[in-house]
């Protein structure tokens, strides 16, 4: 009996607390990486969104575009690069 305690005291706590330890280091990197890419694409969309209204509320003259109505689709596509 004393044997199987010193085993646990000398090897298991020390392992399961490495075990335990990589595992917090690995959640919290994969979590960080989540909202990195969560806050880039609301970047992304609020640059999206901006550019779509400057370009739906371009007077006729100063639209970078060369037709004469200019639809959402057509917005979108612009800002898009196409």
């Amino acid at each position: 009996m004393k044997h199987s305690r010193e085993i646990i005291q000398l090897f298991l706590y020390p392992t399961f607390a490495a075990v335990s330890t990589a595992a917090l280091i690995g959640i919290f990197f994969q979590l960080d990486a989540a909202l990195s890419n969560d806050a880039q694409q609301a970047q992304w969309a609020k640059n999206h969104n901006s550019c779509v209204f400057k370009v739906m509320n371009a007077k006729i003259q100063s639209q970078p575009i060369s037709i004469g109505s200019i639809n959402i689709a057509t917005a979108v596509r612009y800002c898009n690069g196409g």
